[in-house]
C-alpha cells in the first residue's frame, strides 16, 4: 500500500543502494529475499517488516537508524 512512509523509506533505500553501487538484484540476493520484493519497497507499494529492515540494512551494510535518516 502507497503511503508517505513507504514511499520516504523506498526513496531512502534505493539512494543508498545506488550510492553503493549495487542492482536491486544484487541487494536482494544479501537480503535473502526476491528482486521484485525490493523492487515493491524501493516504489514504496510494501510495507516492509522489522526483521526486513534489519535484513536491508545489512545488505546494504549499514544501520538500520541510517535508513531512516
Amino acid at each position: 500500500m502507497k503511503n508517505q512512509i513507504n514511499i520516504q523509506f523506498g526513496a531512502r533505500v534505493a539512494e543508498m543502494r545506488k550510492l553503493r553501487g549495487i542492482s536491486q538484484e544484487e541487494l536482494a540476493f544479501r537480503c535473502g529475499v526476491h528482486r521484485t520484493y525490493i523492487g515493491s519497497i524501493e516504489r514504496g507499494e510494501k510495507s516492509p517488516t522489522l526483521n526486513t529492515i534489519q535484513k536491508i540494512a545489512a545488505g546494504l551494510n549499514t544501520d538500520i537508524k541510517s535508513l531512516f535518516d
